[in-house]
């Protein structure tokens, strides 16, 4: 199951190497300032804190992941076809929300598909996860040195192939659980019960807190670097970086929990995120931008990981695809759309130093938040 979740994750993490790095750039092309790019961010944000979980309810009760993520990904390939023809900006809005609805599905239902599999050995998520790091830092690289000679549109010509061709794989080679029973007692409410316990509530208040510091910042992140004199071969690399560091930090990341237990490489995740923010604010030029981008890696590793096990650990398996979306989906979106909305206003009065302060402070709020709910003795599953 490794092998077969791994290049799921390298594929689909492959699409999203050419887009994540390259859609400012895009979108600057067209003619969008910087206060409506924020909101182009903020949006697929929103759309995926409704539809991520609608997408696990679904795949938890047909029992199987393969039919929610061959619809989400035809309609991601209906968004992205429809964004390359360069619509007017009013029309980017449905654009984004489409796409965002296709893609949501992807992370945490593969997620949820992959701990499930490996029941007993759902430490090695890590590793099938790591594949999917590699998949976007070779796609990442590769489409900033097709914008470089040909313009920001080709990258809908690496984008739009890698979905279909994820389509093809999960259909044909994810099976089912393991089980054919399906599941008659999940639903919205059901999801959100999962709150009730205090450790979980505190999970999800500071995951929306870390991610919205993290995705905040990271959405101009190519343009600082556009700022600072790069090209589209360097902020590539500046995006190839982050992950770079992802791989062995995802593939060593069962000897750290051994050691230090998962909920401090949790924590220690949201921290190097804090230390991330305060880096990007300080660097002079864009090869130290590049650089600090390797605490991306770092932080995001052991974050995605650590919050995936320790759920995988708390959590029924009839409601694991549940709550993947809703921690993995519905937290990272509420938290991406106040991050970008609010990194988008400030940066737009203050500037993109400013703006890289208060993700920091909000990141460094966000880590003692997790390591009240998962830093206990008492929140650790047993």
């Amino acid at each position: 199951m490794v092998i077969t979740s791994g290049v799921a994750y390298a594929v689909f993490f492959g699409a999203y190497g050419s887009w994540g790095p390259y859609w400012p750039v895009y979108f600057s092309q067209l003619g969008v300032d910087l206060g409506a790019i924020g909101l182009l961010a903020a949006i697929p944000a929103a759309v995926q804190i409704f539809v991520s979980p609608a997408w696990g309810i679904a795949a938890d009760r047909l029992g199987d992941v393969r039919a929610p993520l061959a619809a989400a990904g035809v309609i991601a390939i209906v968004a992205a076809a429809f964004l390359a023809t360069g619509p007017a900006v009013v029309l980017l809005v449905p654009g984004v929300a489409l796409l965002a609805a296709g893609t949501s599905a992807w992370p945490p239902l593969i997620d949820a598909r992959t701990v499930t599999a490996l029941g007993a050995h759902r430490d090695r998520y890590g590793q099938a996860r790591a594949v999917g790091s590699a998949g976007f830092i070779v796609v990442s690289i590769v489409v900033g040195l097709l914008i470089n000679a040909r313009g920001p549109r080709v990258l809908f010509a690496v984008y739009i192939p890698l979905i279909a061709l994820a389509v093809v794989w999960v259909v044909r080679l994810f099976g089912r659980a393991g089980t054919r029973q399906r599941v008659s007692g999940v639903g919205p409410i059901g999801a959100f019960r999962l709150l009730r316990e205090r450790p979980m509530a505190l999970l999800f208040v500071g995951s929306v807190l870390v991610w919205a510091a993290c995705n905040g910042a990271s959405a101009f992140f190519s343009l600082r670097l556009v700022a600072q004199g790069a090209d589209a071969g360097l902020v590539g690399v500046g995006w190839a970086v982050n992950a770079l560091v992802e791989v062995p930090m995802m593939l060593i990341f069962r000897r750290l929990a051994r050691r230090t237990g998962v909920p401090a490489l949790i924590a220690a995740g949201a921290a190097a995120l804090a230390v991330r923010n305060l880096g990007w604010a300080v660097a002079g030029t864009d090869l130290a931008t590049v650089a600090v981008a390797l605490l991306s890696g770092v932080g995001f590793s052991l974050f995605l990981v650590g919050v995936t096990g320790w759920l995988a650990d708390r959590v029924p398996s009839s409601l694991r695809a549940t709550a993947q979306a809703l921690f993995l989906g519905t937290a990272y979106a509420t938290g991406t759309i106040t991050g970008a909305l609010g990194a988008g206003a400030i940066a737009n009065s203050a500037g993109l130093d400013a703006m890289f302060y208060v993700a920091t402070v909000v990141a460094v709020v966000g880590a003692l938040t997790i390591w009240l709910a998962v830093g206990r003795p008492g929140s650790r599953p047993a």
